[in-house]
């Protein structure tokens, strides 16, 4: 999608909520960012015999609105990250956009919701398309529509349901399908007390080639439990997946832990995901956040991520680490300087690694 196309339809959506804003609007809340970021990546193409390094110069502004109109509560946003690079031919100069609109209405009843997305990504930055060596040069696009709706069936029961529908193209290289998704889900939900939840809930989900080849369905069913402590909420869940004529185990566990001066969060599961890598593709996960307030205005952080892709000839495995510092020069200003380590891996066929080390300026503004 042309940036001048997404960027003229975003203006015309706040334009609208703008106008809305003057009239029968109860309330509007609006926020702008934008980082600034001076990077230094020493093998981004991500293979054994590294080519040599880059320099990257970053600019990421966002905008947001909120408005409450009655029971309805509208918001868009858009995003663009805008990259300019030392070496094209081992890191591109990127626009990256992405724009969303989201509506929802409250009543006694339940909640019913629309929302729509477009979004453009480095394919290297895709996740599950990222388990393999990616063409620098590769951007991922999605376009997402979903609906959901839930309702309190009693005190301590309710039900959710939603569906959605994903188109995803590549451009840029790599031996990628462009495919769609259509998916669907329910939920039913008891809440045993005030601190805990079970719930029940059955998907399913169908894979299109856009190309036209043969199409691949899969189905899950789960069972999980929620609960709440002082400062710690967690989750586990455990569920059966059928597809591909074969029935396999999948689940995981999380638990997200907040005090006065730390935030903790940790996260395990098998998920069966779409992927442009062909069909469902099943990955084994790790994400383990971690921050801690120095003072009041210094923040220390460390991000683990690690994602085994079993779908393949042989496992593919990525490894991100990364820890970052910041210091909030005023409520609207902060600095910030990060460093990030990649390995990725293939079943002991290749292997490559990857350093970044970059510095930021962040600014952020709410209601102006």
């Amino acid at each position: 999608m042309d940036i001048r196309r997404l960027i003229g339809l975003f203006v015309l959506l706040v334009g609208l909520m703008l106008i809305a804003r003057q009239g029968c609007a109860d309330s509007w809340q609006n926020a702008v960012s934008s980082r600034a970021s001076i990077e230094y990546e020493t093998n981004p193409a991500m293979i054994p015999a590294n080519p040599g390094s880059v320099r990257r110069i970053l600019f990421e502004p966002s905008f947001t609105l909120v408005g409450q109109i009655g029971a309805n509560e509208l918001e868009t946003g858009l995003a663009l990250q805008v990259a300019r690079s030392s070496n094209h031919n081992l890191s591109p100069n990127r626009e990256d956009p992405s724009v969303y609109f989201d509506w929802s209405h409250h009543s006694d009843a339940g909640e019913l919701g629309l929302s729509s997305r477009y979004a453009e990504i480095a394919t290297r930055d895709a996740g599950i398309d990222a388990t393999r060596p990616v063409p620098v040069s590769s951007t991922r696009a999605s376009r997402t529509m979903s609906g959901r709706m839930s309702k309190d069936l009693s005190e301590r029961n309710s039900l959710s349901a939603e569906g959605s529908f994903e188109g995803v193209s590549y451009k840029g290289g790599g031996n990628y399908v462009d495919y769609s998704t259509r998916s669907g889900s329910l939920r039913l939900s008891n809440a045993i007390s005030e601190l805990s939840t079970i719930f029940l809930s059955v998907s399913g989900d169908k894979y299109v080639p856009t190309d036209g080849g043969p199409s691949s369905r899969h189905a899950v069913a789960t069972l999980g439990l929620d609960w709440k402590l002082e400062y710690m909420d967690w989750s586990m869940r455990l569920g059966r997946y059928k597809g591909g004529g074969s029935t396999r185990m999948e689940g995981g566990a999380s638990v997200h832990y907040t005090g006065q001066q730390a935030q903790l969060a940790l996260n395990a599961n098998r998920q069966i995901s779409s992927s442009g890598l062909g069909g469902f593709v099943k990955v084994d996960q790790l994400v383990g956040n971690w921050n801690y307030a120095l003072s009041e205005r210094d923040n220390i952080g460390i991000d683990l991520q690690w994602w085994k892709n079993l779908s393949t000839t042989f496992s593919n495995i990525r490894t991100t680490t990364g820890i970052w510092l910041q210091h909030n020069l005023s409520p609207s200003w902060a600095g910030r300087m990060n460093y990030l380590h990649n390995i990725l891996t293939g079943g002991g066929v290749f292997s490559a690694s990857s350093n970044i080390i970059g510095v930021s300026l962040v600014y952020t503004n709410s209601d102006f």
